[in-house]
C-alpha cells in the first residue's frame, strides 16, 4: 500500500471511528427516551391487570379448591371406595354430599380414571383424562382445569388416598357452572370491579397521555432527530476525508519530489533539482538533496575531466610510442642511402629501392595510426533518424563484398523489427569494426563462425544486435577495459576500434556491452543496444 494511502485511511479512521460511536450511542439514547417515554404508564396498566386477574382466579378457583379438598378427605366416602364388594355404600355417601354440596357439580372417578357416580349427566367427562392428569400423575393437591372454560364451567380436582396414604382409591372433581350469581360471591364481585374500575382508570389515562396524534408527531420528532444526526455523521466523515486527502497530499507530494530526484539522478540527470515550496522538514530535505546532487555534480564533472585527461595522456604517450617506432627505420634508412651513395655509388640503385619501401612502408603505418586517432578524436555529430535495422545491416555487409572462404557468415534480421533512432554512417562504422574484429580474431582458424542476430526486446523499446564469432576470445585481464582507448588483444593494433564504437553507441543514446561466453565455449559476443521509436 502506497504512504499517501496509508496516511488517508489513517485519518479516515481516526474521524470515522469516534463517529460510528457516537451515532451508536445517540440511538441507544433515543431508543431508551422512547421506551421511558411511555413505560411508567403502561407499567401502572399491567400491575393493575395482574391484580385483577389474580382476583379473578382466586374468585374462580378457591371454593371449587376448597371443596375439592374437603370431599377428597371425607372419611366415610374412602372407607366406602376401600369396600368395593358393596358399590351402594359408595352410591349412598356421594347422594349425601351431593345434597349437602347442591351448588356444585360432583363427579367421581374410579381408579381407571372413569366416572362411578356423578350429579350432572354431561358435566364433566367421563375420562378424567379428557380435561385433567391421569389418576397416577395427578397432584396431591386441588388441581384446577382451563378445558372446560369454554363451555362455563369451572373444575377443581384431586385424588382419594387411602386411609394409610399408601394408593389411590379414585379421584373427586368439583365443577360449577358460569356466571356467578350466589350470594357468596358479593364480596368477590366488588373487590373485582373495585380493579377492573381502576384499569379502566389507567387505560383511560394512558389513551389520554399517548393521543395518536402526539405519538405520530413524537415519532417525526424523533426519526428526523436522528436524520440530523446521521446526516451530521456523514459531514463530519466526508470532511474528515477531505481534509485527510489533502494532509496526506502535502506530505506525499515532497516525497515523489525526491522520489523523481531520486530516479532522474539514477538515469543520469545531474542537473536535475527537487522543487519543494514548503517550509517544513521537507523543504530542508530537499535542499540537502540538492546540495548533495550538486556536489555530485561537481565531483563528476571533475572526474569526467580527470579521466579524460588521463585517457588522452595515455593516448599520446601511446601515440608518441607508436610514431617514434616507424622513425627509426626511416631515419636508418636515410642514413644508409647517404653512406651509400657516397662510398659505393655503384650499388646505390639496389640499396635505394629497398629503403625506399621500407620508407614508404613505415609512412603508411604512420597515415593509418594517424587516420583512427583521428577518427576517435574528432568523430562527427550523429544525425539522427528512423531507420530501418535490417536495411542498415544489408548495407554494411555489402560493404565487404565477399567474406574470407574459412569463415561462415550468418545474419538473422527480422524483417518486422521495430523502427530504430540512429545515424546510418555511425552505425555501419559501429558494424564494420565488429565485424572486421570477428574475421580477425579467426584469421588463424580453419573453420570459423560469425552470427550476426538482431530481435527487439519485450516491450519493443529497445533492439538488440548481437555479434558471435567463434574465435580466440578475449582474455580475462583485458575484459574489464576493453572498451578502453589502446586497450587491444592484436600485437599491432592502437585498441581504437572498440573505443571507437563505444563512442558511437553513447551518442546514439544506445550500449554495448561484452557478453560472457558460455561454459565449454569459446570466442566472442557484443551486444549493442539501440533505441526504437517507441520508446520515444
Amino acid at each position: 500500500m502506497k504512504f499517501q494511502r496509508k496516511l488517508l485511511l489513517t485519518f479516515t479512521g481516526m474521524a470515522l471511528f469516534p463517529t460510528i460511536i457516537l451515532v451508536l450511542v445517540a440511538y441507544h439514547l433515543i431508543s431508551q427516551s422512547i421506551e421511558h417515554w411511555a413505560d411508567y404508564k403502561i407499567a401502572a396498566t399491567l400491575e393493575n391487570s395482574k391484580k385483577l386477574a389474580y382476583q379473578l382466579e382466586l374468585y374462580e378457583n378457591q371454593p371449587l379448591t376448597f371443596t375439592a379438598e374437603e370431599l377428597a378427605l371425607d372419611p366415610d366416602l374412602v372407607a366406602a371406595l376401600e369396600t368395593p364388594a358393596d358399590p351402594s355404600l359408595i352410591d349412598q355417601r356421594m347422594s349425601e354430599l351431593a345434597d349437602a354440596y347442591q351448588e356444585y357439580i360432583l363427579t367421581l372417578y374410579d381408579p381407571s380414571g372413569q366416572a362411578i357416580y356423578r350429579t350432572h349427566p354431561d358435566i364433566p367427562p367421563t375420562d378424567l383424562t379428557d380435561f385433567l392428569y391421569p389418576l397416577d400423575e395427578l397432584p396431591e393437591e386441588p388441581t384446577t382445569s382451563e378445558e372446560l372454560k369454554g363451555e362455563g364451567v369451572l373444575i377443581s380436582g384431586m385424588p382419594i388416598f387411602s386411609e394409610d396414604g399408601t394408593s389411590r382409591l379414585g379421584a373427586i372433581v368439583v365443577g360449577k357452572l358460569i356466571p356467578l350469581t350466589t350470594a357468596q360471591a358479593r364480596d368477590q364481585l366488588a373487590t373485582i370491579q373495585g380493579r377492573v374500575d381502576a384499569l379502566t382508570t389507567n387505560i383511560g389515562a394512558l389513551a389520554t397521555g399517548i393521543d395518536e396524534d402526539q405519538l405520530e408527531y413524537r415519532r417525526t420528532e424523533i426519526r428526523s432527530t436522528f436524520i440530523a444526526l446521521l446526516i451530521t455523521a456523514a459531514v463530519v466523515i466526508a470532511l474528515s476525508f477531505w481534509l485527510s486527502r489533502i494532509l496526506a497530499k502535502g506530505i506525499n507530494t515532497p516525497i515523489q519530489s525526491i522520489v523523481r530526484g531520486t530516479e532522474e539522478i539514477v538515469d543520469g540527470n545531474l542537473d536535475y533539482e527537487v522543487n519543494v515550496r514548503s517550509k517544513d522538514e521537507f523543504a530542508v530535505l530537499a535542499r540537502a538533496f540538492n546540495q548533495m546532487v550538486g556536489d555530485l555534480r561537481r565531483r563528476t564533472e571533475e572526474l569526467k575531466r580527470a579521466e579524460k585527461i588521463a585517457a588522452w595522456q595515455e593516448i599520446a604517450q601511446k601515440l608518441a610510442h607508436e610514431i617514434k617506432n616507424p622513425l627509426t627505420p626511416i631515419q636508418l634508412s636515410a642514413q644508409r642511402l647517404h653512406r651509400r651513395y657516397h662510398n659505393n655509388p655503384g650499388e646505390y640503385a639496389d640499396v635505394l629501392e629497398q629503403c625506399t619501401q621500407t620508407i614508404v612502408t613505415a609512412v603508411e603505418g604512420l597515415r593509418h595510426l594517424l587516420d583512427e586517432f583521428s577518427q576517435l578524436a574528432r568523430l562527427p555529430a550523429p544525425e539522427l533518424s528512423t531507420l530501418k535495422l535490417d536495411e542498415v545491416v544489408e548495407a554494411t555487409i555489402d560493404i565487404f563484398g565477399e567474406f574470407p572462404d574459412h569463415i561462415d557468415v550468418q545474419v538473422d534480421v527480422p524483417s518486422d523489427l521495430p523502427s530504430v533512432v540512429g545515424d546510418v554512417e555511425h552505425l555501419k562504422r559501429a558494424f564494420l569494426n565488429l565485424i572486421k574484429n570477428g574475421f580477425e580474431a579467426m584469421e588463424d582458424m580453419e573453420k570459423g563462425t560469425l552470427t550476426i542476430r538482431v530481435f527487439p526486446s519485450a516491450d519493443k523499446s529497445k533492439v538488440q544486435v548481437h555479434f558471435a564469432d567463434t574465435g580466440r576470445g578475449i582474455p580475462p585481464e583485458v575484459r574489464e577495459k576493453i572498451f578502453t582507448p589502446h586497450v587491444s588483444t592484436k600485437r599491432d593494433g592502437m585498441g581504437l576500434g572498440l573505443a571507437i564504437v563505444k563512442k558511437i553507441m553513447t551518442d546514439l543514446g544506445g550500449d554495448i556491452q561484452l557478453e560472457d561466453a558460455q561454459p565449454g565455449q569459446s570466442g566472442t559476443t557484443f551486444v549493442l543496444w539501440l533505441r526504437t521509436t517507441a520508446s520515444d
